[in-house]
């Protein structure tokens, strides 16, 4: 029986240390968590900015291809008329 108030107490400073020593963790962890949400927000806005001028790169591509390929035709067009006037040429050449 006289021993019952010491070990009482030993359980009471064992469980207020663990306590002690868990709530200190959860604060810990709860730090790390918010630092690394912040830095996972940051990278995806990054990833967000990087996404957005890749697509406008993009579409100045395709803009750049359909000048070309409207280039192409035009002188695809070009060509047809000089083949024209060659055919042209050599008929009026031969009479």
């Amino acid at each position: 029986m006289e021993s019952l108030p010491m070990i009482a107490t030993t359980v009471g400073l064992v469980l207020s240390g663990s306590a002690s020593v868990l709530g200190g963790m959860k604060r810990m962890l709860d730090r790390v968590e918010k630092r690394t949400s912040a830095r996972f927000d940051r990278v995806d806005q990054r990833f967000d900015r990087l996404e957005a001028r890749t697509d406008e790169r993009f579409a100045e591509v395709d803009r750049r291809f359909a000048e070309v390929d409207r280039r192409f035709s035009d002188v695809d067009r070009r060509l047809q008329d000089v083949r024209g006037s060659l055919t042209d040429l050599k008929i009026a050449v031969a009479r």
